[in-house]
């Protein structure tokens, strides 16, 4: 199956019949030419523009950079002090999870910018300056800055998919936290003449790291091989103030990054990483640049992207556009903060909506989709919108939670879309830019507009408040095999035969919304065989049903003897006051303890 990218409607084919175009929103066509490349932006050395410390803007907070050993460069515009903007940065890095020892999570090569309502991770290592992480800060005057969105545990959750849940982990079907690509209908010579017709030949974007891992996605993972590593250190090419706040730029080329299937029936990665494939047969150097434009006292994000055909290239014209998005949260099971799925508020204009059924929502309204349910083997995706959209897990605006995403540009504004991607595995925030027909076709020599693609942030609605418990290993939960093992319950191959090494603890006050609960767990050894050491689970006592479950292999493990989090989440929807469990079912493989586990619930009030 192939996922809806964000939708193309016309290019969309199996698994993409819940994609609908807003009504009245097809795009006119137009003759859009092209604008002269020049490059005068791209002379500007990188930071010179920034370096000095001077003011971003006139009457807004002071932009102060922050270099400290070990950490990102800090772009500060908060007004923040130094000492109180570490703090959250550091915070903000240990809150992803990611291994401290690897080169995947933010580090001294990458760049971090905060404002008074944001601070965002723009990627540099494997990336083109791709925003990573974002937080949502309160917008307080000074060193009363902090998070709006946190675990019980004081943990800051990230807005967008890595990391949310404090596992250091990548989202499996995406390289990053944005989804980019061009379809091509350019067929290959190992390619069926019939993809020309098709939902693509072969997909192209940037070469990035974070490989594809994703079975559902063969194509994308087909050119997984030699693709960027997280030690190549992309710098940007432009870094300047602009008015309220700073503008990032980064271009790569436009290289081959899904391989559609070919006559054999198979993804076999032929040509990965290879330039974009004219009509012609013959492979050039097209460009794509995108970038960040980042505001001291504004509660938006701009991301902008542009093509760059070079001279002596024939046109490019291209049979779609760009489409792709924001990777909000995992999808089909959220992270328990970021249920996005459960209102949708167009703003100016009704929308057909089809999910399970055909349901059209009210513009200015908190549409209630609380009863639909995740489509088994497809996506639910919608495009062509003409407005933006606002997605939230509450009926209303609500602090640090909801999102808004609107296109900006100059032109070739229409194709705003949502997408909850089974397949790809994300709810994505996007749509598409830069369009055949309307941003293209450009002549050799000659670029496109520079699209820009809004996300917001709304300040309206109180923070939320969830709800933290914790179950100690030892006495706060039951067992069936394993013992007691200093500050945990371990169980162990030899003494102890497969079985649940902890159940409980029958809960009956996690109340009817959503669940997330943390096991801590080590293993002795994490290099032997790949096995499935245990299976962790969400279980309702009261109707005898499994909530959700995870696999957690040895290989999961990144180190020995020392607890590593794994998080599990449930939807509870109708279970107030049932009896409710965590379980850990012990494989007999590897010795393993458990430590306690931590339940997280969203108060009723927040949702």
């Amino acid at each position: 199956m192939r996922s809806c990218e964000l939708l193309l409607v016309a290019a969309c084919a199996v698994g993409c019949a819940n994609v609908v175009p807003a009504p009245g929103a097809n795009p006119p066509p137009s003759d859009a030419g092209g604008v002269p490349v020049t490059n005068d932006d791209l002379s500007v050395p990188v930071d010179a523009a920034v370096s000095d410390g001077a003011g971003v803007d006139a009457g807004g907070p002071s932009y102060l950079p922050i270099d400290e050993p070990g950490l990102p460069h800090i772009d500060n515009a908060s007004g923040a002090s130094t000492p109180r903007v570490l703090s959250l940065v550091h915070a903000a890095i240990d809150g992803l999870g990611f291994d401290p020892s690897k080169t995947q999570g933010p580090n001294a090569n990458d760049r971090m910018f905060i404002g008074r309502h944001y601070l965002v991770w723009i990627d540099q290592t494997g990336f083109y300056g791709k925003m990573n992480g974002a937080w949502s800060l309160n917008a307080a005057v000074g060193d009363a800055l902090d998070f709006v969105v946190k675990d019980p545990d004081g943990r800051p959750v990230s807005l967008l998919a890595p990391g949310e849940d404090g596992e250091g982990q990548w989202a499996p079907g995406y390289r990053g936290a944005e989804h980019v690509e061009l379809p091509s209908n350019i067929p290959e010579p190992d390619d069926p003449a019939s993809c020309a017709t098709g939902a693509f030949c072969n997909q192209y974007s940037l070469d990035e790291a974070a490989p594809i891992t994703n079975p559902k996605l063969p194509w994308g993972s087909a050119c997984n091989v030699n693709s960027a590593g997280f030690d190549l250190t992309i710098p940007p090419l432009v870094a300047i103030a602009i008015p309220g706040g700073l503008k990032l730029v980064y271009e790569g080329r436009l290289v081959k990054q899904g391989d559609g299937i070919n006559t054999k029936g198979t993804y076999d990665g032929s040509d990965c990483h290879a330039d974009y494939l004219f009509p012609d047969g013959v492979r050039r150097p097209v460009y794509l640049r995108v970038g960040y434009e980042l505001f001291a006292d504004h509660n938006y994000i701009d991301r902008t992207m542009q093509f760059r055909n070079p001279p002596g290239n024939p046109q490019l014209a291209g049979n779609s556009g760009l489409v792709g998005g924001f990777v909000m949260t995992r999808w089909p099971t959220p992270y328990y903060l970021k249920r996005l799925e459960r209102f949708w508020r167009p703003e100016t204009a009704s929308m057909l909506l089809t999910w399970n059924s055909a349901l059209t929502l009210t513009p200015a309204t908190w549409n209630d989709l609380t009863a639909q349910k995740p489509v088994a083997n497809g996506d639910v995706a919608i495009g062509w919108l003409n407005q933006p959209i606002t997605l939230s897990p509450a009926a209303g605006y609500s602090a640090g939670r909801s999102a808004t995403l609107a296109h900006v540009g100059p032109s070739d504004n229409q194709d705003v879309g949502v997408c909850l991607c089974s397949v790809n595995g994300g709810i994505e925030l996007g749509g598409g830019l830069l369009h055949a027909g309307q941003s293209l076709p450009i002549a050799g020599g000659q670029s496109t507009i520079e699209a820009k693609r809004r996300l917001t942030l709304p300040n309206g609605g109180a923070a939320p408040q969830p709800i933290g418990r914790s179950y100690d290993g030892i006495s706060g939960l039951s067992h069936n095999v394993g013992r007691i093992d200093g500050d945990g319950w371990s169980a162990s191959t030899g003494p102890d035969g497969a079985g649940h090494m902890a159940f409980g603890p029958y809960a009956t006050d996690w109340g009817g919304q959503t669940a997330h609960a943390v096991f801590l767990l080590q293993v002795d050894n994490n290099s032997a065989a790949n096995d499935l050491v245990v299976q962790l689970e969400i279980y309702d006592a009261t109707t005898s049903e499994g909530l959700s479950q995870r696999d957690v292999h040895r290989y999961d493990f990144r180190s020995t003897f020392t607890y590593q989090r794994f998080g599990v989440d449930a939807d509870l929807t109708g279970r107030s006051g049932h009896k409710m469990e965590t379980r850990v079912y012990w494989k007999d493989v590897s010795y393993v303890k458990l430590q306690k586990v931590l339940l997280y619930t969203v108060a009723a009030s927040d949702e």
